[in-house]
């Protein structure tokens, strides 16, 4: 660890040059007397967790086609009293900032909201992002301009060559079903999701859905908790997702179980979402460090605004439906 600290240098370092200008028995005599050293007196320089703070406006916004509603989340960072930013029970939200985003030939005002007693964000409810384009979001306010970048991801592709399995699950035991994308050039990050619609034999009037694991982990206890789609970077521009059919017929016995009653299987839809470089990035720093190993509580930042913090991304989803009745 104190390889980390700059102004403290390992003893260790020196150890291989020490090897070859003295014996062993000087080494030792040498990093014994290092280590006493080290232990009296140690790094005499002050020490704080804390950086200096520097006052900057915070902004997240991640766009979407499948609305008309827009929002932007606008307010400004803060030097807690001690270590615990939990301690200031309230962001200082930035209600005075003009904030903007705006295309070609187009730009859209964003008003200040209050949401519910406790969240505002900046709305726009007639602004529905066109796929493929570039999106640029400006606030100004007393604290300074900040901005940031977006490209929305085109329209992909999401198709079910071979639709048995979701029509008579029980005869295709074992097998896969198999959805076939592909992804736009602008898409940095996707997912596929399988869900299905039911209704119920003791009641026709009622309509669920439920989604289908990809996969069944294990935990110590031989518990074997379903483990669904998550976010996967591209690799390839025509990736295939197969979801096994045992995983379709276990979610269709369990809720079986749940209802007392048959599962009346309505119809399949299929969604791919596809997300940006921002909002993957993102997510990628957000989630990619967690682990049941590790034992560090800092956690890196990720921002794509310029002269600010946040950030501002989008994603796009498409669909394919398979009826079943």
């Amino acid at each position: 660890m104190m390889a980390n600290i700059p102004f403290c240098r390992p003893v260790r370092a020196s150890v291989s040059h020490l090897r070859g200008r003295f014996g062993m028995h000087a080494v030792l005599a040498i990093l014994t007397a290092a280590v006493y050293v080290l232990g009296s007196t140690g790094c005499k320089e002050p020490f704080s967790p804390k950086g200096p703070f520097e006052q900057k406006m915070v902004a997240y916004s991640i766009l979407t086609p499948q609305s008309s509603v827009q929002y932007v989340r606008l307010y400004l960072n803060y030097n807690p009293p001690g270590f615990d930013p939990y301690a200031v029970p309230t962001e200082p939200y930035d209600t005075s900032a003009q904030v903007t985003i705006g295309a070609p030939g187009q730009t859209f005002m964003f008003h200040d909201t209050l949401l519910s007693p406790t969240l505002r964000a900046f709305v726009n409810s007639s602004f529905k992002p066109r796929p493929g384009v570039q999106y640029t979001l400006t606030a100004v306010s007393k604290y300074g301009t900040i901005s940031a970048t977006s490209v929305v991801p085109a329209a992909g592709s999401i198709s079910i060559p071979d639709q048995s399995a979701l029509l008579y699950p029980a005869t295709f035991a074992g097998q896969t079903t198999d959805v076939h994308t592909i992804l736009s050039t602008q898409t940095r990050g996707y997912l596929v999701r399988f869900v299905f619609l039911f209704s119920l034999e003791s009641d026709t009037t009622f309509l669920g859905q439920a989604e289908v694991p990809l996969s069944y982990g294990q935990d110590s206890a031989g518990v074997a908790p379903p483990e669904y789609p998550q976010l996967q970077r591209v690799v390839e521009r025509e990736p295939i997702v197969s979801f096994p059919v045992t995983n379709y017929l276990t979610t269709i016995a369990e809720l079986t179980g749940e209802y007392q009653t048959r599962i009346i299987l309505k119809e399949a839809r299929f969604y791919l979402i596809q997300v940006d470089e921002n909002a993957y990035d993102y997510y990628n720093v957000v989630n990619g460090f967690r682990d049941q190993y590790s034992i560090r509580t800092d956690q890196p930042d990720f921002t794509n605004i310029q002269n600010g913090l946040g950030v501002f991304g989008s994603f796009n989803i498409d669909s394919a439906v398979v009826h079943l009745f």
